[in-house]
């Protein structure tokens, strides 16, 4: 969303720093990540300045990775690489700024498969399901609702024709490549923001529903991140406005069709990025914005703060942790 827009592999040249539970990772300060996720051992950090960085050690080393050509400007808010090596990054902005790229050989050789058409366009989040599969969510236009599907592993995209009405002015937010996700054994989620009434859209079969939140909505209000296991959504944002007011966390059961608020978050305005944590006791759920990163565990009444750091984005892996990344170049892993 508009409002959040703010060939030789090269080593990260900084060490990292271990503090209680946390290793930093400072690999370019003028590079701003705003995705990173995490697949088998390997990790993709991506943000403004065309800045790419590729761990295969689940995050301990970090190499940059080269840009698309022409990049420099471009902010890659959202990425996969896929259980066959294929890296695809999404970068977010008006018309032609909101573009995929993909390689096959760690950014040696990128091919553009999509890119914003009209100026109104503007790319929020894309997951890939399959190898195969992939989904696309982005702002609403003169034509509704903004779905692109992909069923080639990313090479072709098509606009989705949903039997559902956008809201005036509804869309995603870019903040962390997580507004789209996978509904285990379902189909995907997509949580939508800025229109009077956010809501989940659920692909499950052939099937599109829309599921009304009790998020606050509004300009710059909303979902901003979605994270789902068979049972149950988990759901968060806020707003952007209201700086001062605690952001918001729900979870949405399917059985039952109904919602449950999740204790308050020590992070105001609006979580910017969400993951979920497989343990031994059950889901952990881990959020994140500017002001840092906040875990609600298993049975807990209060979520504990991991990090005070500017944290857009994470991802996380059962027996292994999580990985946060964020502003000027910081890569957080959290053990």
């Amino acid at each position: 969303m508009k409002t959040l827009l703010l060939s030789v592999l090269v080593y990260a040249s900084l060490l990292p720093v271990a503090r209680a539970g946390v290793t930093v990772h400072q690999l370019d300060e003028n590079v701003s990540f705003q995705a990173v996720t995490w697949q088998d051992n390997y990790a993709v950090a991506s943000g403004t300045s065309g800045g790419i960085y590729l761990s295969g050690d689940d995050g301990a080393s970090w190499q940059q990775i080269p840009a698309p050509t022409g990049s420099d400007n471009r902010q890659f808010r959202d990425n996969q690489r896929l259980t066959n090596g294929r890296l695809l990054v999404m970068s977010a902005g008006e018309g032609p700024d909101s573009g995929v790229f993909i390689s096959d050989d760690n950014g040696k050789h990128w091919q553009q498969v999509s890119q914003g058409q009209q100026q109104s366009t503007f790319y929020d989040c894309f997951y890939m399901t399959s190898l195969t599969m992939g989904w696309l969510y982005g702002d609403s236009d003169e034509q509704g609702l903004f779905v692109l599907a992909t069923s080639d592993g990313g090479l072709n995209w098509q606009r989705q024709s949903l039997p559902i009405k956008a809201q005036s002015s509804e869309g995603g937010f870019a903040s962390s490549g997580t507004c789209l996700n996978e509904a285990p054994g379902r189909g995907v989620v997509i949580g939508t923001g800025n229109g009077d009434t956010p809501r989940l859209l659920m692909l499950e079969g052939n099937q599109w529903q829309s599921i009304e939140s009790p998020i606050a909505g509004g300009e710059a209000g909303g979902i901003f991140s979605v994270q789902a296991t068979v049972n149950t959504v988990f759901v968060s944002g806020g707003s952007l406005k209201l700086a001062g007011a605690p952001a918001s966390a729900w979870q949405y059961f399917f059985n039952s069709d109904t919602w449950q608020a999740l204790p308050e978050l020590p992070l105001q305005g609006a979580v910017y990025g969400s993951a979920l944590l497989a343990t031994t006791e059950g889901v952990e759920y881990w959020v994140s914005n500017p002001q840092g990163v906040a875990v609600l565990k298993p049975g807990a009444d209060k979520w504990q703060i991991v990090s005070q750091s500017n944290i857009w984005s994470l991802a996380c892996q059962a027996e292994k942790g999580c990985i946060g990344v964020g502003k000027n170049g910081v890569v957080e892993l959290y053990r």
